[in-house]
């Protein structure tokens, strides 16, 4: 019940935005009475702090699928960051989970729930990368370094270039920073 609220919180999310989403959408959207949904969470902040969870967590999950690819075929780092882009980024959770993002920015309530998630999908995700990406970085700082750019540049890119529609000059950007990421592991 729990993961059904949460998936219909994401679709409202990424149809309406953080302030367009009201719990009676979400309701409609999940086919739970309101009294299900108030059990489960009992005000917007719980569902929207379980709806990010749930977001990140499925992030996680998906490094975790790629992670036994990148063990078979190293050379296959390329390819991943792609596929990232299009099985992570350019999908309507991760519109979601922007909203909840840019929602946490400026409320500090939804802020202080968020960002401890936020943290453990950072941790998560270079946990699953760490020993793959060793050879590309010179150390553990370096590493989290590229991590962290790489998510910036995908969410940065989404906001910007994806308002702008320009989905050619984004992949050309995608495989210019896989590059400059691929060349920096054949240098060292």
């Amino acid at each position: 019940m729990r993961l059904r609220i949460c998936k219909a919180a994401a679709k409202r999310l990424a149809a309406n935005g953080y302030h367009g989403t009201s719990i009676k959408q979400v309701v409609e959207n999940a086919g739970v009475s309101l009294g299900a949904l108030q059990h489960h969470f009992p005000s917007k902040d719980n569902l929207v702090e379980a709806t990010a969870e749930y977001l990140l967590e499925r992030s996680i999950r998906w490094f975790q699928r790629i992670k036994t690819e990148l063990e078979k075929d190293r050379s296959a780092f390329a390819e991943v960051m792609r596929r990232s882009w299009e099985d992570q980024f350019m999908t309507p959770d991760y519109g979601a989970l922007l909203e909840i993002l840019v929602a946490s920015r400026s409320d500090a309530s939804l802020r202080k729930r968020i960002a401890p998630k936020l943290e453990n999908w950072k941790d998560g995700i270079e946990a699953e990368l760490r020993d793959l990406l060793t050879p590309i970085a010179k150390d553990a700082q370096e590493l989290s370094a590229i991590l962290t750019i790489g998510r910036c540049m995908m969410t940065g890119l989404l906001v910007h270039d994806g308002l702008l529609g320009d989905e050619k000059h984004m992949r050309n950007v995608i495989d210019a920073w896989v590059g400059l990421v691929a060349g920096s592991a054949h240098k060292q």
